[in-house]
């Protein structure tokens, strides 16, 4: 849990205020054009760090690996916008879904399995 909504909130394009006890930041994705730099808002992957984060998966070592930093940041696989006026965190993309084309691009599994109820972009 990183973001909290409060349902009395009338917004439809954010997830709501950080929870105090945890840690966010977004890492750039330069391959898919994300940048932490980007004005006016910022984007990446969201990466999350505190007490409510699990540590790692139980007996599974590579996956805790893969999903971990070193330094005890969780990569979420959600690429993110941080509302610099409001403060807002919105959710815009995702990177782990992402499949490698033989031509070298990188699509969106939801591109090719539109029916599954995801929207296609």
């Amino acid at each position: 849990m990183g973001a909290l909504s409060n349902p009395d909130w009338n917004v439809t394009n954010g997830t709501g205020p950080i929870g105090t006890n945890i840690e966010l930041k977004l890492v750039s994705v330069p391959s898919m054009s994300y940048l932490a730099s980007s004005r006016p808002n910022p984007q990446g992957e969201i990466l999350l760090r505190g007490p409510s984060i699990t540590r790692g998966y139980l007996n599974r070592p590579q996956e805790t690996a893969e999903t971990f930093t070193e330094d005890g940041w969780m990569r979420t696989g959600d690429i993110g916008e941080i509302d610099r006026e409001t403060g807002v965190l919105k959710i815009i993309d995702r990177s782990k879904n992402l499949v490698k084309t033989l031509r070298g691009e990188y699509i969106a599994l939801e591109k090719v399995f539109p029916h599954t109820g995801a929207v296609v972009l």
